[in-house]
């Protein structure tokens, strides 16, 4: 809206297409982003503005972002605007994680055509299965998002003036060949391709090959460039934007990534530019991809399940309450050179209660029972939550104990997780649990037990995955083979320790899919 002469107000009439058409065909760069502000109503913070510059004067775009700039959504108003001025236009949409892409893109997409214009909508019916804008009279003229497997099927697809995007390139099921598909769509120099990533783990990844090519514009983005982080440093104008980064967020993950104070947004700054000479790398991995934008260097830390310092700290700790009947308890049933290990929680202290070598399972199961000696047995806590595994001829002892205690279950390492949207599975999550158990507070005494956890605090990592079946990506821990390796030995100590602390939790042992491993709090 703006003032008339007597003081009213009067309507602006919205430009006419050959406006933004006429300057795109001059080589003006700002045409894009002031079609996506003035037609489809979105207010350009100064990083997406940058990408909309990118777009519009360059053949090829590589973003490298860290997390918060709100890139799904200029690239969801790029389409509208594309679409909008060009003609006659295509655009074809892809993403490494099919599912986040109909959430976080399609859905954006589909909310700026029919809000665009003042709310009378963009020319076109969006429509689903495939998402696509269709024109029912020009059928040259569209938007589809495809799963990057499908992407080949629309090679020799062409128009006068084509868009080819990639989101969430940095995911595996963006491959050479989807790169190739939909690079074979850009043929002259009225067409454009832009790929968006956020930094991979490693320079392996197809993203990193990119951005080493010259043909492709490299443009990158710490989180410090969000709007609203800009805002708060009254760097730009504007109001808090819901969704993006804000300062606070980036000190928070500043002191839980890298467990130090907060330096200030300066020193954080160089601290984390490559170029500059104060670029540490010793920081934690997830810093450099999800805050400072960049590939992560070598030398930078891992994010691990458990702690070295607070394992120490579980060993020098004093136990200050003391439970006769455990919280819970973990059972893990030997194999052939193997022990068979019986683990509680006892409020704040981890106990083995029981150890012994060799496959005698009717002796152990006996002792388990009954106890020994040192160890009352299960008969006297008959109901608490026990977790127990098993493989092979271990089964049919595991199989007793479930049968014989309200509360036992059978464990599986490979289950879907309860958390199944952080984890992959039972044995990242139970890794997890441990060592959170251990930093507020827990207590260990045993000396196996001890030297299991410092192996695993020392080749146990996260990595981060996407799985399609879940639509995010979730923490996956190292297999319990890399600490075997070391030791020598298998860590039965530390599985009967992550047992007891998973049955403690109430969490579920066994496959959500058989009903198994349901346990009261």
């Amino acid at each position: 809206m703006s003032s008339s002469a007597d003081g009213g107000q009067r309507t602006v009439r919205p430009r006419r297409p050959s406006h933004y058409a006429e300057r795109a065909k001059a080589g003006d760069e700002t045409w894009l982003e002031d079609c996506v502000q003035e037609i489809v109503g979105l207010q350009v913070s100064d990083a997406q503005r940058t990408i909309c510059r990118s777009v519009a004067g360059q053949k090829k775009t590589i973003v490298q972002t860290a997390n918060g700039l709100g890139k799904s959504y200029i690239l969801a108003a790029i389409v509208n605007a594309w679409l909008y001025a060009l003609y006659p236009a295509t655009v074809l949409t892809t993403s490494g994680t099919e599912k986040k892409m109909k959430r976080t893109f399609c859905k954006p997409v589909e909310n700026l055509h029919d809000s665009a214009l003042d709310g009378a909508g963009l020319p076109g019916d969006y429509k689903h299965r495939p998402e696509r804008i269709d024109f029912p009279d020009d059928p040259e003229h569209w938007f589809e998002a495809t799963s990057p497997q499908d992407a080949g099927e629309l090679e020799g697809v062409h128009s006068k003036y084509h868009l080819s995007i990639i989101e969430e390139a940095d995911k595996d099921d963006v491959d050479a060949k989807t790169l190739d598909s939909m690079d074979s769509l850009v043929t002259d120099e009225r067409d454009r391709m832009i790929v968006i990533a956020n930094p991979p783990e490693d320079e392996t990844n197809i993203v990193a090959d990119l951005l080493d090519k010259p043909t492709w514009n490299e443009v990158t983005f710490s989180s410090f460039a969000s709007h609203n982080v800009q805002v708060e440093l009254g760097e730009a104008d504007g109001e808090q934007i819901d969704g993006l980064a804000t300062l606070w967020k980036i000190k928070e993950d500043w002191q839980e990534f890298n467990e130090e104070p907060w330096p200030g947004v300066d020193e954080a700054l160089r601290m984390s530019d490559p170029d500059s000479p104060e670029f540490r790398k010793d920081l934690d991995k997830r810093w450099y991809r999800r805050r400072a934008g960049v590939i992560p260097p070598e030398g930078a830390s891992a994010h691990r399940p458990i702690e070295k310092d607070a394992v120490d700290a579980a060993w020098e700790r004093e136990t200050t309450s003391t439970r006769v009947t455990p919280h819970g308890t973990g059972i893990d049933v030997a194999r052939s050179g193997d022990n068979t290990v019986v683990v509680s929680a006892h409020a704040n202290q981890l106990k083995v209660h029981y150890s012994e070598t060799g496959t005698d399972h009717p002796t152990q199961e006996a002792r388990i029972r009954r106890g020994t000696d040192s160890f009352p047995g299960l008969d006297e806590w008959p109901d608490h939550p026990v977790a127990i595994d098993a493989v092979g001829e271990g089964s049919g002892l595991a199989d007793d104990i479930v049968q014989a205690y309200p509360k036992a279950s059978r464990f599986d390492a490979g289950a879907t997780a309860n958390e199944e949207q952080e984890y992959k599975n039972c044995w990242t999550e139970g890794l997890a649990v441990l060592g959170q158990w251990i930093e507020n507070g827990g207590v260990i005494n045993d000396r196996k037990l001890r030297e299991e956890l410092l192996v695993a605090a020392r080749v146990v990592e996260y990595e981060e995955n996407f799985y399609a079946s879940r639509g995010t990506e979730v923490l996956k821990a190292s297999p319990k083979a890399v600490i075997k390796e070391v030791l020598g030995r298998s860590p039965d100590h530390l599985d009967g320790a992550l047992m007891a602390v998973f049955a403690s939790e109430g969490k579920r042992a066994g496959s959500k899919a058989s009903g198994t491993g349901v346990w009261g709090t």
